[in-house]
């Protein structure tokens, strides 16, 4: 780029000298002078344009040629210009292809017995410290029966709370959740070791495995022991389709199997669980989101509205009518 710029500033030197000298011919001279100046010149700046905005490079040097020919100064300010504003500003030549939308929230869309509060609401005033606490005790009893994945991290997120009442309540609730399930896994466990017949000891892997996996799915164990319910459930519903003939109790285990891929992330496998699980009779409004999750940790985003849409209408309000929206949009 120096030498082109070197060239242009020694030709546009000898234009100078010819119009200065005069005499016949100099008009001539002096015109092919300035316009091997401005080639060399064009081509200089064009040079420093950003590498998208060169194309076509052909008739980019045409209209750089054209500005600092026909307009010398101006022409050769405006060029630079150009293409110091493509580099500095790229965002201003950029094309937007995307629209930014907004992440659909989960809220159950269940009224509670209690104080007829949607879920959401009663989120909203657990989380208002400026509420009065019994409002807020209501509104968290509002959620106690609610085994939702939502309430989990809610009722841990209560445990920090300054009010006593909310904190003791809200460990009594996770307390008391996980101490059902415990029970309910030893009984099930101890079925299991009794068992002789295959088909009843399938059936209890099952039961088992998702006993684990509730633990989990409610937020109820974390770290280490997350990790270990997870296992668990992935060992005893391989258990239960192991040797199994089909039925609903072997398309459950293989949904289950999908859901704890997709949770551990180890996605190698989950397709052909959640095809097991369809072909076994597991309707597809149970399938289809879970093959829409796994779509997008494949990267595979394209093929998700597609089939977001592929659930009956009939199923698409609340929820997942918000995330239908999201993909469509």
């Amino acid at each position: 780029m120096l030498k082109f710029w070197l060239a242009a500033i020694g030709f546009e030197a000898t234009a100078l000298a010819l119009l200065w000298a005069s005499g016949p011919g100099v008009l001539a001279a002096f015109l092919a002078a300035h316009a091997a100046a401005s080639a060399f010149g064009s081509a200089a700046v064009a040079m420093m344009f950003p590498a998208s905005l060169r194309q076509p490079r052909h008739l980019l040097w045409l209209l750089l040629f054209g500005l600092n020919f026909f307009i010398p100064l101006l022409g050769m300010f405006a060029s630079l210009m150009g293409a110091v504003a493509g580099t500095l500003f790229p965002r201003l030549f950029r094309r937007d292809h995307f629209r930014r939308v907004a992440s659909p929230e989960y809220t159950p869309d269940r009224e509670y017995d209690l104080s007829r509060m949607r879920g959401g609401a009663a989120r909203a005033r657990l989380r208002d410290m400026n509420l009065d606490p019994g409002q807020r005790v209501a509104a968290l009893m509002a959620i106690a029966s609610a085994a939702t994945p939502a309430t989990g991290p809610l009722l841990r997120e209560m445990l920090a709370d300054p009010v006593d009442d909310l904190r003791l309540l809200a460990y009594g609730l996770l307390d008391r959740r996980e101490k059902a399930i415990s029970e309910r896994l030893i009984r099930e466990r101890s079925a299991l070791t009794d068992l002789t017949d295959p088909i009843e000891q399938r059936a209890a892997a099952g039961r088992v495995a998702q006993l684990f996996w509730e633990l989990v799915y409610q937020d109820l164990v974390q770290g280490d022991m997350a990790s270990y319910a997870l296992d668990q459930a992935r060992r005893h519903a391989l258990l239960a389709v192991e040797g199994g003939r089909g039925g609903a109790a072997s398309a459950s285990a293989w949904l289950l199997l999908a859901r704890i891929g997709l949770r551990t992330r180890q996605i190698e496998g989950v397709e052909q669980a959640l095809a097991t699980a369809q072909s076994l009779g597991l309707p597809g409004r149970t399938v289809v989101p879970y093959l829409a999750e796994l779509r997008f940790l494949q990267g595979r985003y394209r093929e998700i509205p597609a089939l977001m849409y592929d659930l009956p209408k009939q199923q698409s309000s609340g929820t997942l009518a918000g995330v239908q929206q999201y993909w469509a949009a």
